[in-house]
């Protein structure tokens, strides 16, 4: 969001990927605002397969509270 530095230029961002209306005007300093739909807009899933991040979604979430159950 801090590159970006202000809403216009997600706003920008945005229009350029084909999203149309009206959008909220957001501060871009502030931690809460990051899960903001504008953000998902701005910002797909896909883009970040694409750059080569690892997606969460794929792992086992909970395994610790397995072990724990297992020594216990």
């Amino acid at each position: 969001m801090r590159e970006w530095k202000s809403w216009k230029s997600l706003h920008c961002t945005i229009r350029q990927r084909g999203y149309k209306g009206n959008f909220v005007k957001i501060s871009m300093n502030r931690w809460r605002n990051s899960a903001i739909s504008l953000l998902s807009l701005a910002l797909p899933n896909k883009w970040f397969d694409e750059i080569g991040l690892i997606d969460l979604e794929k792992y086992n979430v909970g395994v610790l509270w397995q072990v724990y159950e297992i020594t216990a």
